[in-house]
C-alpha cells in the first residue's frame, strides 16, 4: 500500500468477510428465527456480541494502518448493528415478520389452529382470538388473530364487544391496556404478555411453541 493510504491491492481476506458475515447474521438472524426457531432467535445475537470485540479491534487498525477500503468496509458493518439497536427497530421488525411470514407457510393453514372467537360488531362478523405462544421465560409472546385491528388502537378506541371477546384468552388487564401489540401481517399479531397476566386454563398452554429460555 502507498504512503498515502490509496485502496489499491487492498484485498479483503476470507477470515474477516466471515467475520463481517458472522457478525451480522448473528444479529438480524436472531430476528429472522424469532418465532420461526425461537433457540436460534435467543442464541443467535449472543455470536454478535461475542464477536463486537475483535470486530472493533480489525476496523480500529485498518484505520491505523489507512487501509480505507477494509475501513470502509468494516464501518458499514458497523453502521447496520447501529441501525438494528437505534431508536427505529424498523429493519429488525421487518426481518422478523418475515421469519413469522415462513413459521406460518410451514405449518398447514395455520390460522385453523387459532382459538377463535366470533362476535357481531356494528353489523360485521368478527373473529379474535389466540393462535400459539412463545414462553420465554417470565414472559409470553401470543401471537393474537383478530379481523378488527383494535389491539393496536387506543384503548378508548377498543370496543367492550371486542374486550369482551379478546379476554376469554388473554387477561383484561393486557387488553386493557396500549403498547402490548405491534402488526406482523394480515390479521396476525403479536403480544407482550407477562407470565402472570396469561390465562393458561384456556388452553394457551397446549399451543406453546417456544422452549423456555
Amino acid at each position: 500500500m502507498s504512503p498515502t493510504g490509496s485502496w489499491e491491492g487492498q484485498s479483503i481476506t476470507w477470515s474477516k468477510r466471515i467475520l463481517i458475515f458472522l457478525a451480522l447474521f448473528g444479529l438480524y438472524g436472531g430476528d429472522f428465527f424469532y418465532f420461526l426457531v425461537p433457540p436460534l432467535g435467543y442464541w443467535l445475537p449472543i455470536i454478535t456480541l461475542v464477536l463486537a470485540m475483535p470486530l472493533a479491534f480489525v476496523f480500529l487498525a485498518a484505520i491505523f494502518k489507512r487501509r480505507w477500503k477494509l475501513a470502509t468496509v468494516f464501518a458499514l458493518a458497523w453502521a447496520l448493528v447501529g441501525i438494528h439497536f437505534a431508536g427505529s427497530r424498523a429493519a429488525s421488525e421487518w426481518v422478523r415478520v418475515q421469519g413469522f411470514r415462513l413459521h406460518t407457510l410451514l405449518v398447514r393453514d395455520y390460522s385453523s389452529g387459532c382459538d377463535l372467537t366470533e362476535f357481531v360488531e356494528n353489523g360485521v362478523k368478527q373473529s379474535t382470538g389466540t393462535c400459539e405462544g412463545f414462553d420465554r421465560g417470565n414472559y409470553f409472546d401470543v401471537i393474537v388473530y383478530d379481523t378488527t385491528g383494535e389491539f393496536v388502537l387506543p384503548a378508548a378506541q377498543r370496543t367492550p364487544a371486542w374486550k369482551q371477546a379478546m379476554a376469554t384468552t388473554i387477561s383484561r388487564v393486557v387488553v386493557s391496556e396500549e403498547d402490548r401489540a405491534s402488526h406482523l401481517f394480515g390479521n396476525f399479531y403479536h403480544v407482550y404478555v407477562r407470565s402472570e397476566e396469561l390465562l393458561v386454563a384456556i388452553g394457551l398452554s397446549s399451543r406453546i411453541s417456544g422452549q423456555q429460555l
